[in-house]
């Protein structure tokens, strides 16, 4: 099988099945980010093929790893999805804080031995600006600074909405899960939990 940098260099020049072996790298991980933010199939595949062309469209400017390529469609397709979310939401985006921001605790430790298929289904009976701010730093991985950026607002104040979404959340997942989580003896593929999916994410970052 070719390298990544022989069918990125064929790609640049057109060669249609290297484009599809870069497409099938990235689809599956940007449709599931798109989703968990738009929560619409539809809207989430146009999403992930608008992000990927415009990927393609910008080759010659990439370079990277196979990690890479696909970290940039997902930022692509994120960007794309909370734009969409912008326009079809009636809710304010965020809520306003006020000074106690930074006393707020935004620790999400305790979530880190629950399956990971329990925190995406508590999720989504969060109100949907706690669901993005958690979904992109629970599940994503990604930074406060990274998450302010795309969101177009302040750090402090996606601080204070992950912080009261983490409480929300937390009683509904222990709720849910009456405080216990499943022996790992007794889980299947989809119970991966946080902590794992976080440290996998980690043992993957390339050395600089």
């Amino acid at each position: 099988m070719l390298g990544f940098g022989i069918v990125l260099d064929m790609a640049r020049k057109g060669n249609q099945r290297s484009m599809m072996r870069l497409y099938d790298l990235c689809c599956d991980a940007v449709f599931n980010a798109s989703y968990r933010i738009v929560l619409n199939a539809q809207d989430a595949e146009e999403i992930t093929q608008d992000s990927i062309l415009k990927a393609f469209a910008n080759l010659d400017s990439f370079s990277g790893s196979e990690r890479d390529f696909t970290a940039l469609v997902k930022t692509i397709a994120i960007n794309k999805s909370i734009d969409m979310f912008r326009k079809r939401s009636k809710e304010p985006f965020y809520e306003e804080i006020d000074n106690t921001a930074d006393r707020i605790d935004d620790d999400d430790t305790d979530f880190e031995d629950f399956p990971i298929e329990k925190i995406k289904e508590a999720l989504n009976n969060l109100p949907d600006g706690y669901r993005l701010t958690i979904t992109m730093r629970l599940i994503e991985g990604m930074e406060f600074s990274e998450i302010a950026e795309q969101m177009g607002i302040k750090e402090s104040s996606v601080r204070s909405q992950y912080a009261r979404g983490l409480e929300k959340l937390r009683n509904i997942v222990i709720a849910n899960d009456k405080g216990v989580p499943r022996p790992c003896g007794t889980r299947n593929d989809r119970d991966h939990t946080i902590g794992e999916c976080h440290s996998e994410r980690s043992e993957e970052t390339p050395a600089n």
